[in-house]
Order: C-alpha cells, then sequence, then structure tokens
C-alpha cells in the first residue's frame, strides 16, 4: 500500500501534500469502513445509553478528583455536574454562566418531554427526574397565574424625613444618635420582662430619658422607642424604633491564615415561599442568585404542613411528633431545652441570633408558649413586640406590613445586617426569618424584590460574605389563597425555595462540597439534609461516616455530600402525602366514583364536626362542585378537590377507596382547607375544627 504523508496543519509557506492511491480503491474502502462504523455505532448504542452516560461520568469525577484545587476546578466540577444533569435527564431554570460556556440548552439536557410533530404531547419539565421521583417544573409564568398575580410596589411606611440616624463606628462598633433637625428627644429603652411563664409575650419599658446630639448608645441597651418634638414642644412630632447588637466580650477572633478556621452561618428566611414564586416576584433576587453562582437545591420538599415542622427539622433533626414530644412547645419552659441547633453553634464559641417579624404568628409563638427566657445572644422578639404595640401599624393583606416607620420585615433584616458587621471577626451563627410580606398574599414579595437585592449587596460591601455560608430558604409554599387552587397548587405548596451560598476559602479547601453541590441542584432533598449540613459545618473536617445523622431522617445527610440520585421521599424523612414525587393520573370530575368519592368526604367532615363537640355554632358544609380528582399510579389512592357550601370554602383531601365496602377510608384532620379562611372561623377557637367550622 503506498505510503501517506499528512500535515495536519497547513500554512501558507508550505501546502498539505499525499500521494493518492487510485481512487475508486479509496472510494470502496470508505464506503465499506463507513457501513462498518454505522452499524457498530447502532448495536452499541441501543439499550446502553444510559450506561454510558453513567461511564462519562465516573470518569469525569475521577478527571475532577486528579484536579483537586487546581484553577481548572471549577470548569470541570461544572462539567461533571452538567453530566450528571444529563444523564439524569433534568434541570430547569437557569444555568451558571460558567456552566453556559460548555453547553448549550437542549430540551434534553432539560429533563423536557419535547413535543414534535408527530407527537403533539405538551413540554413537561421536571425539577428531579429519577427512577424513583419525578418532580414537575410548573411553569411560574403560566396564564392561569399571571391572571391573579399583581405585582406590588415597594411601599414607603412614612414619608417623612428621619429626626434621627443611628450612625455606626465600623472601630469600635458603638452607635451615636444623630439628630437631623433642632429638636428635643428621648428614649424608652425595651427589655425583656425577666422569667415568667408567659415571657416571650411580655416587655418592659424603662421612662423615657432625654438625649443629646450625637448621644453614644450604651451597650447595655439593645433596643428602644425614640420620642422627638419640634419647636415649640407642645407635640409629638415623631416616634421611632432601634435595635442594636453590641460586640460580645468573650467573643474569640478568628485567624483568617489558621488552619482551624471556621466559617459562620446565617439563615435568611421568608415564610410561604416556594421556588417558583421566587422566580416570579422576586426576579431581581431571582437573578442575582444565579449571577452570583449561588447553588440551588432544586428538588427541595417540605416534610411538614406549615413552618413548625419544617423549621425544627431544620433545627433540630426531629420530625413533628418526636420534636413536640421532646420540646413541649405547649408548656413553659419546654423549648427552653429543646436541642436547638444554635446551642451546639454557642458551645463552639459562636456568637448567637434569632429574630423573627411578626409577634402573633412566628414559628415558635403561635398557639405555643415560647421561651422563658432569651434563646440566644442577640433576640429580636422583645423590639418586635414593643414596636407593634407603641406605635402605629399598618395591614396589607390582614399583617401588618408596616411597623411605624418602615416594613417590618426591615427590622429583622436590618439586625441581620448590624448582626453581621458586628460580630465579622468572629464566628457566629443566625437564624431571621420574615413573614409580614409573604404569608398571606404570594404577590407581596414582589415589593421587596428590589430591597432584598440590597441587603445582599450590603453583605458582600461590608465582606461578610467572606467568611460566611448563607442559606436562603423558606418553609413550604403557599398553602392558602388562589394560587394554592390552581391545579400546580400540589407542587407549589410542597416546593419552597433553597439557596446556599458558599465563601470562597471554602469552595478552594473543600472543592469536593462543590462538585456534590452541583450534582445535588436537581435531586431530592428535604429539611433534614439542612440540618445535617449544620451539623457538617461544625465538623467540616470529621469524616463523613463519623457525622451525626437526623433523628427524624437516619437516612438523611449533608448536601456537601453526593445525594443518591434514585432516592426516594421515604429515604429523604418524607411522608407520602407531602411527597412532590408522587405521579398522579387525572380521574374524569363526572365519574360515578369521583361523585361517590366527594359525597363521602364532605359528611365525613360534618361528622367531625358534630363529634367534636365544639361546632356548636358551625354550619353543615354541602358540596358545591367538584374541582379535580387524581389518582396515584394504580393504587386506591386519591387526591380530591371540592368546593362546598356556604362560603365556597376549598378542601383538597387524600383518601383511600375501598371498592369491596365502597366507601373511602380517610383522617379527617388530614384534610386541607387552601381558600383564604381566617374571618369566617371566629365562633371557634379550636385548632382541630376551625378550618372546617363556617360559622
Amino acid at each position: 500500500m503506498p505510503k501517506i504523508k499528512y500535515q495536519l496543519i497547513p500554512t501558507d509557506e508550505q501546502k498539505c501534500v499525499e500521494k493518492k492511491p487510485r481512487k475508486f480503491l479509496m472510494k470502496g474502502a470508505f464506503f465499506f469502513m463507513g457501513l462498518l462504523i454505522i452499524a457498530f455505532y447502532n448495536l452499541r448504542s441501543t439499550g446502553n445509553e444510559s450506561k454510558n452516560r453513567t461511564q462519562s461520568l465516573v470518569k469525569m469525577n475521577e478527571i475532577t478528583e486528579q484536579v483537586g484545587s487546581s484553577p481548572f476546578e471549577r470548569g470541570i466540577t461544572s462539567f461533571t455536574a452538567k453530566m450528571s444533569i444529563i444523564k439524569e435527564g433534568k434541570t430547569t431554570g437557569p444555568l451558571e454562566a460558567f456552566t453556559k460556556s460548555y453547553f448549550s440548552q437542549s430540551s434534553d439536557e432539560l429533563g423536557t418531554n419535547t413535543s414534535t410533530a408527530i407527537d403533539s404531547e405538551p413540554e413537561v419539565k421536571y425539577f428531579v427526574n429519577s427512577p424513583n421521583c419525578r418532580m414537575p417544573y410548573p411553569n411560574p409564568f403560566a396564564p392561569d397565574i399571571l391572571k391573579i398575580y399583581k405585582k406590588q410596589a415597594y411601599k414607603v411606611c412614612d414619608k417623612n424625613r428621619d429626626l434621627i440616624t443611628v450612625i455606626f463606628n465600623e472601630t469600635d462598633s458603638t452607635y451615636r444618635l444623630h439628630q437631623n433637625e433642632n429638636c428635643t428627644c428621648c428614649f424608652r429603652q425595651i427589655l425583656p420582662p425577666g422569667v415568667l411563664d408567659k415571657a416571650d409575650n411580655k416587655f418592659k419599658l424603662h421612662y423615657c430619658v432625654k438625649f443629646p446630639q450625637d448621644f453614644l448608645v450604651p451597650t447595655n441597651v439593645t433596643a428602644m422607642i425614640t420620642y422627638c418634638r419640634r419647636p415649640p414642644y407642645d407635640k409629638l412630632s415623631q416616634k421611632d424604633a432601634f435595635g442594636f447588637v453590641h460586640p460580645r466580650e468573650d467573643s474569640i477572633e478568628y485567624n483568617e491564615t489558621s488552619s482551624g478556621r471556621r466559617p459562620s452561618v446565617l439563615l435568611w428566611g421568608i415564610d410561604s415561599m416556594s421556588r417558583m414564586t421566587l422566580e416570579l416576584t422576586m426576579p431581581r433576587m431571582y437573578e442575582y442568585l444565579n449571577a452570583q453562582h449561588w447553588f440551588e437545591l432544586q428538588g427541595y420538599n417540605k416534610m411538614g404542613i406549615n413552618t413548625f415542622p419544617n423549621l425544627m427539622a431544620v433545627l433540630t433533626g426531629f420530625n413533628e411528633s418526636y420534636a413536640k414530644k421532646q420540646c413541649r412547645p405547649d408548656k413553659a419552659g419546654g423549648l427552653d431545652v429543646c436541642p436547638l441547633i444554635w446551642k451546639d453553634f454557642k458551645d463552639k464559641g459562636y456568637t448567637t441570633a434569632f429574630a423573627e417579624d411578626w409577634s402573633l404568628h412566628s414559628t415558635f409563638n403561635w398557639k405555643k408558649v415560647g421561651f422563658l427566657r432569651p434563646p440566644t445572644d442577640v433576640y429580636g422578639r422583645p423590639l418586635i413586640l414593643a414596636a407593634e404595640k407603641m406605635i402605629q401599624k399598618a395591614h396589607y393583606s390582614e399583617i401588618p406590613f408596616c411597623l411605624g416607620r418602615k416594613p417590618a420585615a426591615e427590622y429583622v433584616y436590618d439586625l441581620a445586617v448590624q448582626f453581621s458587621r458586628v460580630n465579622r471577626n468572629s464566628t457566629f451563627f443566625g437564624l431571621f426569618w420574615t413573614n409580614t410580606f409573604s404569608h398571606n398574599d404570594f404577590s407581596m414579595p414582589s415589593a421587596m424584590d428590589e430591597k432584598m437585592v440590597k441587603y445582599m449587596r450590603t453583605l458582600e460591601k461590608n465582606r461578610i460574605m467572606d467568611n460566611t455560608i448563607i442559606i436562603f430558604l423558606s418553609d413550604h409554599g403557599t398553602r392558602i389563597g388562589p394560587l394554592r387552587e390552581l391545579d400546580i397548587g400540589f407542587v407549589e405548596e410542597r416546593l419552597p425555595f433553597m439557596y446556599i451560598h458558599l465563601p470562597v476559602w471554602i469552595r478552594e479547601k473543600y472543592p469536593k462540597f462543590v462538585q456534590n453541590l452541583q450534582l445535588n441542584r436537581n435531586r431530592l432533598t428535604s429539611p433534614y439534609d439542612i440540618y445535617a449540613t449544620l451539623r457538617h459545618i461544625l465538623e467540616l473536617d470529621t469524616s463523613t461516616e463519623e457525622l451525626p445523622r437526623p433523628e427524624g431522617c437516619p437516612t438523611c445527610h449533608s448536601v456537601f455530600q453526593e445525594i443518591d440520585w434514585s432516592r426516594n421521599c421515604h429515604k429523604a424523612g418524607i411522608q407520602r402525602y407531602w411527597c412532590a414525587c408522587i405521579r398522579f393520573t387525572d380521574v374524569s370530575k363526572t365519574d360515578h366514583l369521583a361523585k361517590t368519592m366527594a359525597n363521602q368526604l364532605v359528611d365525613e367532615i360534618n361528622e367531625f364536626l358534630m363529634n367534636s363537640g365544639e361546632a356548636e355554632r358551625c354550619r353543615q358544609l354541602r358540596l358545591d362542585r367538584i374541582s379535580s380528582v387524581r389518582r396515584d399510579g394504580t393504587s386506591n389512592i386519591y387526591e380530591i378537590k371540592i368546593y362546598v357550601l356556604p362560603r365556597n370554602a376549598c378542601f383538597l383531601a387524600e383518601v383511600e377507596w375501598n371498592p369491596k365496602d365502597q366507601s373511602i377510608a380517610i383522617w379527617v384532620p388530614s384534610i386541607s382547607r387552601v381558600d383564604i379562611y381566617a374571618n369566617s372561623t371566629a365562633c371557634t377557637k379550636v385548632k382541630a375544627v376551625e378550618k372546617f367550622c363556617i360559622c
């Protein structure tokens, strides 16, 4: 055979030259080889696609481990995550900018079932798409959602000029009160009431103390209400409330070059907000999180009905029943002895903080006793209680949105920024939670969108993020109201948002954390995993086998470790009822079975009310219409949504149909009421009865 020479890169000086064999021999050889290649490729492709993808992922993981913390690591780990996404056949939403540089997003990569000219099936996207969990991704901008969404502007609570400005000295962490006009001012110090059975619902106020210009706030004053009068000083001109965070005398400064360097932790929470609602109502914040490469857990699934069980799973690792048994939130002193995670951080030398913006509906006080003593070094409740009592409130959606001269949520977030700045050179753990712009109206977060980004930029500017792991989270999605009543309401309620920020030094020192967080983006996770992650942060260099597991979910673990792709809700500690992976098929609303189950459901509720002994003034319910009936696979489990008279109340229930007895089995307290009903249940105060009672 004649020798063929190639010059791989031809230049202007010398063209590529080859001695060619006869043309017909070459054409025949290439044709024969082409047939062999096509046949071999088809044989290899058939039935082995998933195997090949898995091998590619394993190979890429090996490459990543070899690279370690080299300058190429971020690109390699991004590539690894993308390979995992292809393998798992999923993901939605914008990918990180550095991931986009490797791949263009095709419909296959996004985990979609895409329509073609032959197949007219609608496009379906999934947050998680694995053998044991297909978690649907509803479009936040669907027409039926946009029809009820009403974007809100930022609410200015008081247009008058500030008479007092608080000036913070970064050098010594002190505060001065600067008067912006010629006026006379005094302040009343806010204090916790001492150890009482209902201490968490009370506060003390000292008498009003006049203060001069640029008054230095004493270190024992953590909250105050100010009163200012302009000349001729005969009437009050302005009332305001302020909180202050002072350094702990025994706090230990960390050494940035120390091998034992530890990160601070901020939990920054918004109540009742799903991942979809965040994208819809807070587009600037959503864009910021993605642009800054925060790690998102799109498969984060709640484990209980409301805030208390979901936050207790994060803070204790307990399920709801065990949390109530161990922590006794309805008994004085019960929560004080509860093993909340901030105690573990305090034992490690961390300064701790907790604040929430709505005293009535706060996590540990709504139909609970609360704490006898402040549970953390910095505790925001006395400030909120005093402000709600002593200064003017403005309600939106029946929630005190404005508290005096600013939104209630800003007292909490301002406290978070102060707490972080004062303790920047030591380690801290803080939980800052807001309800007042999200709890009752899914559209209201749009009013705080730009403000939220400003808070994040403030943390950046003050270098808080340099040594702080920030977990931006919610407890659940919208549970009541028009959004929950839509078909997407099932997923909306169950999938709160979850984002994690890692400091640069953590990314560099623990590259495996980065890789695993990218892999876990579209895998099923739960609040128990976040608890395990917080425990992991306390022991970053402990082997994964030795890390403690949550009591409520022994199979759950830190999200810094890879989550099993084939995980199901049981392994994630999520009860079947709250699992967003359940695959339902629609049943016709006019079907005889659907009508039978709906009528029996109403009968069950009426019987429950009659037997409760606490519903004398509650009216009997009548079926108005069936909204939807869905069957769980081939089982006898059905999800039924109905509207009843009077008041067009909407109930959602999961029932089990017994074909032999032609009857449903249902535990009535498990039924959800998804319309707004607070104003229709005033004739009963019994928690188990009120959602079913129409006065």
